[in-house]
């Protein structure tokens, strides 16, 4: 009898056993319901914001403000209002861009800015400081270059340009090149006295 006892006690746990392992392997396989945002929903949202990128040293390189972000999962994408993106690199002349709106793609490989863009970068050594307004500006500021493909106005010093076809600006060759119909107002050279 005692033999009795101790199968059937066998048997009822390993059928306990058996169901508990059928049911959970059951429900592993359930497909769980997710929630889906709509298209066009951010899933994150932040205000009054700054992010860092940091060099391989662990310097500052550049800096983004802005008043509000949104995340959409959908593509990626992160809208950004009021942005504002300075470059901190210690050896090339700081670079301040302000705009009323921008899209960062790539995790923040390329920021593309939107209406009332307004670009400064400091007067650095002999070169002096520079301001470019435009309604559209691409920044890849890995790279610490802007371009935009709309017209612009350039105020360089007592210099002034105008180009209808935007223009290129890389800050580290401290360079610029303009597209389009382009007008220039110089200052006046005046010559030296001779002694």
């Amino acid at each position: 009898m005692r033999d009795r006892l101790t199968t059937i006690i066998a048997i009822l746990l390993l059928a306990a056993v058996t169901a508990t392992s059928y049911w959970y392997a059951r429900t592993l396989r359930m497909p769980k319901s997710i929630s889906v945002t709509a298209p066009g929903t951010p899933d994150f949202e932040a205000d009054k914001l700054v992010i860092t990128q940091f060099d391989a040293e662990g310097r500052a390189k550049n800096k983004l403000f802005a008043d509000r972000l949104l995340h959409y999962t959908e593509n990626d994408n992160v809208d950004l209002t009021s942005p504002r993106l300075v470059s901190l690199r210690p050896d090339q002349p700081q670079i301040e861009v302000r705009a009323q709106r921008a899209q960062l793609e790539n995790a923040g490989e390329k920021v593309h800015l939107y209406d009332e863009v307004d670009v400064r970068r400091a007067a650095f050594g002999d070169t002096p400081a520079l301001r470019m307004t435009t309604d559209y500006l691409l920044a890849i500021p890995d790279l610490d270059r802007y371009s935009t493909t709309r017209p612009v106005d350039v105020e360089r010093g007592t210099a002034r340009i105008r180009a209808d076809g935007g223009m290129q600006l890389d800050n580290i060759a401290r360079t610029a090149q303009f597209d389009g119909h382009v007008r220039m107002l110089l200052p006046p050279v005046v010559p030296e006295k001779a002694q």
